[in-house]
C-alpha cells in the first residue's frame, strides 16, 4: 500500500483494487493548520484510510505515536459527512461517537483534542470528579461524542442518562491496559449496548498484541477487519529515540545514584518511577528536603483536583520532576518528558516499555535510567527479554547485565 497523506486530502492504492479517496472539509483543514498538523506519523498515514473506508480497524503503535489523530480525525469526518443524521432534538444523549479509556487522565487527554479541533460538542465522564456535574452536562450540552473510563460510562448507562443506540463509531483506547486492568465485563457491557457489530464501526487501538488481548479482542470486531503494526507485531519494541541507561545496583545505592541524576539533568523535566505509592512519596519528599529541586508525587490516592493542578504546574515548568507509579505509566496528559527513572523495576518488561515511552515522543529525543537490584536476576525470563529490548532498540548492555 502507499499512501500519501496532506491534510485531508487522501489518495490510497492497494495491490489489486486503485481506489482514490478524496475527503475535503475545509473547516477541518483549517482547525488541523491552526493545530499545526502538517505531517501525518505512520499510524496516522495508515489508520486514516482505512477508518475512512469504514473497516474495523486494529492499530498496535507504541504510546506517543500519535494514534489519538488517528481515531479523532476520521471520527470528526464522520459526524460532518452524517451532520443530518445528529439528533438535535431529542431530549436524551444519544452520542454518535464513544471512546473508551482505562484512565480518567487520558480520557481528559482525548477529550482535550476533540475540544480543540471544536466541530462538535464532547464529554468527558470519568471517576474522581463530581457525578452530578457531569450528569448534568449530559442532559444540558447532549453532546455527540463521549470519551470515558468504563466504570463512570457504565454508572451512566445503568442511570439511563446515556444512551448507545445510535452509537455507531467505537474506540477502544490503549484496549491492553484496559484488560489488564480487569475491564473487559464493563467494556462488554457497554458494547452490548451499542448497535449490532454489522452496524457500527469499531476501532481498537493497543500497544502490544499477545495472544490474551487476541483473544478477548476478537469477538468485538467484524471479521472484515484491517491489523496495522508499527514496528513488530507480536514484539516489544522501545523507541529508538530513546538512550536507555542500566545501572546494576544495591538498594542503598539507589538514592544517591539518582541524586546524580537529578544535579547532571538539572532543568530537564523528569519522571520518576517508584514500585508503591509510600515508596514514590517517600523518595519525593527525602529530595525535596535536599533541596536539589522542586518534585512532587502522583500515585492513585491523589485527588483528582491536586492530580490535575500537579500536571499543569509539571507542564508549565513550576515543578520538574515527578514521582509517579505505574498509575502514570500510560495515559496521563504530561508534556515533554525528557529524563525517565526506573527507581524500582516494574513487574514486567511491558511495563518497562511503556513507562521509558514517557520521553522520546513525536521524534524528540529521550533519556531513560533504570536501577537494577539482585532482586532482578532471580527471573532468567525477564533479564533475557530485557536485553533483547534494550539491544534491539539500538542500545548497550552493560557487561555486569549480560547474561
Amino acid at each position: 500500500m502507499v499512501l500519501f497523506l496532506k491534510i485531508l486530502m487522501i489518495f490510497v492504492i492497494q495491490f489489486s483494487i486503485i481506489k482514490m479517496i478524496i475527503v475535503y472539509h475545509r473547516k477541518l483543514s483549517n482547525k488541523l493548520a491552526e493545530l499545526n498538523y502538517r505531517k501525518p506519523t505512520p499510524i496516522q498515514a495508515v489508520a486514516i484510510p482505512i477508518i475512512l473506508e469504514k473497516r474495523d480497524f486494529i492499530g498496535k503503535a507504541e504510546t506517543g505515536s500519535g494514534k489519538t489523530l488517528a481515531f479523532v480525525v476520521p471520527a470528526t469526518i464522520f459526524m460532518m459527512n452524517n451532520a443530518d443524521d445528529l439528533d438535535k432534538k431529542s431530549s436524551g444523549c444519544y452520542p454518535k461517537v464513544m471512546v473508551i479509556s482505562p484512565t480518567r487522565e487520558l480520557a481528559i487527554q482525548t477529550n482535550e483534542v476533540f475540544e480543540s479541533i471544536g466541530l462538535f460538542t464532547s464529554l468527558c465522564v470519568y471517576g474522581g470528579a463530581s457525578r452530578m456535574m457531569q450528569y448534568n452536562d449530559l442532559r444540558s450540552k447532549r453532546p455527540q461524542v463521549i470519551v470515558g473510563t468504563p466504570g463512570r460510562i457504565n454508572d451512566f448507562l445503568e442511570a439511563s442518562a446515556i444512551h448507545l443506540s445510535k452509537c455507531t463509531y467505537l474506540v477502544l483506547d490503549e484496549a491492553d491496559r484496559m484488560f489488564d486492568m480487569g475491564f473487559y465485563p464493563q467494556i462488554k457491557k457497554i458494547i452490548d449496548l451499542c448497535p449490532e457489530i454489522s452496524e457500527r464501526q469499531t476501532l481498537l487501538f493497543s500497544a502490544t498484541w499477545v495472544e490474551k488481548v487476541q483473544e478477548l479482542a476478537d469477538p468485538l470486531l467484524n471479521s472484515n477487519r484491517s491489523l496495522v503494526s508499527i514496528g513488530p507485531l507480536y514484539g516489544l519494541k522501545a523507541c529508538v529515540d530513546i538512550k536507555q541507561h542500566l545501572f546494576r545496583c544495591h538498594e542503598f545505592e539507589k538514592k544517591i545514584l539518582l541524586q546524580e541524576i537529578i544535579r547532571e539533568f538539572d532543568g530537564f523535566k523528569i519522571l520518576v518511577f517508584a514500585s508503591t505509592k509510600l515508596r514514590s512519596q517517600s523518595v519525593c519528599d527525602e529530595m525535596n528536603d535536599l533541596n536539589i529541586a522542586r518534585c512532587d508525587y502522583i500515585h492513585g490516592d491523589v485527588a483528582q483536583e491536586r492530580r490535575e493542578r500537579l500536571i499543569q504546574n509539571f507542564n508549565h515548568g513550576k515543578i520538574m520532576i515527578i514521582f509517579a507509579t505505574d498509575v502514570a505509566s500510560r495515559g496521563l496528559d504530561i508534556k515533554d518528558i525528557e529524563v525517565v527513572v526506573n527507581y524500582d523495576f516494574p513487574v514486567d518488561v511491558e511495563t518497562y516499555v511503556h513507562r521509558i515511552g514517557r520521553c522520546g515522543r513525536n521524534g524528540a529525543k529521550g533519556l531513560a535510567f533504570t536501577f537494577i537490584t539482585e532482586r532482578f536476576f532471580e527471573n532468567q525470563y525477564s533479564h533475557k527479554k530485557l536485553i533483547k529490548v534494550v539491544e534491539n532498540s539500538g542500545n548497550t548492555i552493560p557487561e555486569n547485565l549480560q547474561l
